[in-house]
């Protein structure tokens, strides 16, 4: 079965109440979208747009960006066209390792930023979609994403049904995505910065483009 066909036989029905039941435990969306370090008139792409709530929630909040999002969910995306209708923002169907901003959104100019909210856990290639992502910043662009981190203190019972839980929507814990792109950091090619949301709960990563 490929990625697309499981995102859509996940959301084919779950697309309908997504944005009503996230909204208790996908924290530091808008956080992370309040924060994003982007000029007047910049451009921004969202991997792994979904329903497009974060890209409706940033066209209110900064009405001079170009907006663009990304999703492999046929599914997700006929949702997101219809809430994003009227708002200027380009949607594409595809995998995020596959990523052409001028195939898929007609520009000829890098991203200022590139963000991911809790959508690195689902994508199988997490790295080459991290680096797809990454590849499409101007130098001094901005990475940015939002993702599980731990538990925030859950008591053991409660961690163990949480992480059950999400599993049925093909979500896996990946705290090996922080090491890598501290090893980014590492290796001169981005300057980290890293934020706790509800004690440890998920953190906030933000890796400016260097060169």
């Amino acid at each position: 079965m490929t990625q697309a066909t499981r995102m859509d036989d996940i959301y084919r029905l779950q697309r309908h109440i997504y944005d009503a039941t996230r909204h208790y435990y996908l924290l530091g969306r808008d956080r992370l979208l309040r924060g994003l370090p982007v000029p007047m008139g910049g451009a921004v792409l969202e991997v792994g747009c979904g329903t497009g709530r974060n890209l409706a929630a940033l066209r209110k909040m900064r009405p001079d960006l170009t907006l663009c999002g990304l999703d492999v969910s046929t599914m997700m995306l006929e949702t997101a066209r219809a809430k994003l209708q009227g708002l200027d923002v380009t949607l594409a169907c595809c995998r995020a390792e596959e990523l052409d901003p001028q195939a898929h959104f007609r520009l000829d100019a890098a991203f200022d930023a590139v963000f991911f909210s809790y959508s690195l856990s689902m994508i199988p290639d997490w790295r080459a979609a991290l680096e797809a992502g990454f590849a499409t910043l101007k130098p001094g662009g901005t990475l940015a994403v939002v993702d599980f981190w731990g538990h925030g203190g859950l008591p053991s019972w409660l961690e163990w049904a949480h992480r059950r839980w999400l599993a049925l929507f093909g979500v896996s814990f990946r705290p090996e995505l922080l090491t890598y792109m501290r090893d980014m950091e590492r290796q001169d090619r981005a300057l980290l910065e890293l934020e706790s949301v509800k004690s440890g709960y998920a953190y906030l990563a933000w890796a400016r483009k260097l060169g």
